[in-house]
C-alpha cells in the first residue's frame, strides 16, 4: 500500500507514511487559464489511502478528481483528516443539505473503506467506515498539564455536552456545560454557565473551531462567573477569516488544536499543535 495525498495534507501524510514505514505521493494538480483544475497520477497504484481533508470547496473538488484519477486503482481507501460542510446536516425543504450529498459523491467511487475524524456528524454511508476521535489525546494533554482537582471540563454548548462529560468521567473530574442562544445566523446572543466553575481552571471541549465566537463567548461568560482561568481543546482547527485574531485577543489562556487540518505554523504562543498522526497510522495499518 502507498499514501496519495492531495496538496493540503502533505505534512500530515507524510507523518503517518513514515510511521508505516511506506511511501507518500502527491496527486499532481494542473490549473489552466480558466482555473479548471486537472488532477493525474505520476504512475499506476495497486493498494491505495487517500489522505485529505476538505476544508475549501477546492479542497472537495481535489478530492473528487483524484479519486477519479484512481478509477482503475484495485484498492482505494480514503483517510479524510477534515470533512467540509459537515455541518449542513439538516434535511429542509428547498435547502441544500451539503453534508450528505457530499457523502452520496464519495460513495460513488471506488472506495473500500473510509476512515473519518472527528466528523461533526456521524458519517451516513452505506461503505465501511470507521469514526476515530481525538479525545483520547487531549485527555492525555490535559492529564500531563493539569491536577483533576483544580480543573472543570467544560462543553461550550449543548452539542458537545456527551463529548465533555466523556473527558470529565475519565479524567474524574467536574463537568459544567454552556447554554447559547442566537439573535441571527451564525451569531451567539448570550451565553449561561450551568455547573460551578468558580476558582478552577476551565477546559473547553470541542470538535472544531471556526470563527471562534462560541469559545470567546463561552471564555466570557464562565470568567464572568468567577472560573480562574480558560484553556480550550478543539480537533479541527479551521479558523475562519478573522478567527486567529480573535482568539489571540480574547481571554481564552491557551488554545490546542490537533494537525488534521495544515495551519501556518508561526502561531502565537497561545496555540499549541497536538499530532494525529499515531492515531491515523494505527487505524490505517490494519487496511495494509
Amino acid at each position: 500500500m502507498e499514501i496519495i495525498y492531495i496538496r493540503n495534507s502533505e505534512k500530515l501524510a507524510k507523518s503517518i507514511a513514515e510511521k508505516l514505514n511506506l511511501s507518500a505521493s502527491p496527486a499532481l494538480v494542473k490549473k489552466f487559464s480558466n482555473d479548471e483544475m486537472l488532477v493525474s497520477l505520476h504512475k499506476d497504484f495497486s493498494h491505495v489511502t487517500v489522505v485529505a481533508n476538505t476544508r475549501t470547496n477546492e479542497d472537495w473538488f481535489e478530492l473528487f478528481l483524484l479519486l477519479d484519477a484512481l478509477k482503475n486503482t484495485r484498492i482505494v481507501n480514503l483517510c479524510l483528516t477534515y470533512s467540509g460542510y459537515s455541518r449542513q446536516d439538516k434535511i429542509n425543504p428547498n435547502e441544500s443539505c451539503g453534508n450528505m450529498l457530499f457523502f452520496k459523491f464519495l460513495e460513488t467511487f471506488n472506495i473500500e473503506k473510509f476512515i473519518f475524524l472527528d466528523n461533526h456528524n456521524e458519517p451516513i454511508l452505506r461503505s465501511p467506515f470507521q469514526h476515530l476521535s481525538a479525545l483520547p489525546l487531549f485527555i492525555q494533554d490535559i492529564k500531563n498539564k493539569y491536577k483533576p482537582e483544580d480543573i472543570v471540563i467544560v462543553s461550550p454548548d449543548l452539542g458537545r455536552a456527551k463529548d465533555a462529560q466523556f473527558v470529565a468521567e475519565t479524567l474524574k473530574t467536574d463537568l459544567a456545560v454552556c447554554v447559547k442562544s442566537r439573535n441571527v445566523f451564525n451569531k451567539v446572543n448570550k451565553m449561561k454557565v450551568l455547573g460551578n466553575v468558580e476558582n478552577k481552571i476551565c477546559v473547553l471541549i470541542d470538535d472544531m473551531i471556526d470563527s471562534g465566537a462560541t469559545l470567546c463567548h463561552a471564555s466570557d461568560a464562565l470568567l464572568e462567573v468567577k472560573a480562574y482561568k480558560v484553556v480550550a481543546y478543539a480537533t479541527h482547527g479551521v479558523f475562519s477569516q478573522g478567527a486567529l485574531q480573535s482568539l489571540a485577543s480574547s481571554n481564552i489562556a491557551k488554545i490546542v488544536v490537533t494537525d488534521s487540518i495544515c495551519c501556518r505554523d508561526n502561531l502565537s504562543d497561545k496555540f499549541e499543535k497536538l499530532s494525529v498522526a499515531r492515531l491515523l497510522a494505527d487505524a490505517i495499518r490494519i487496511l495494509i
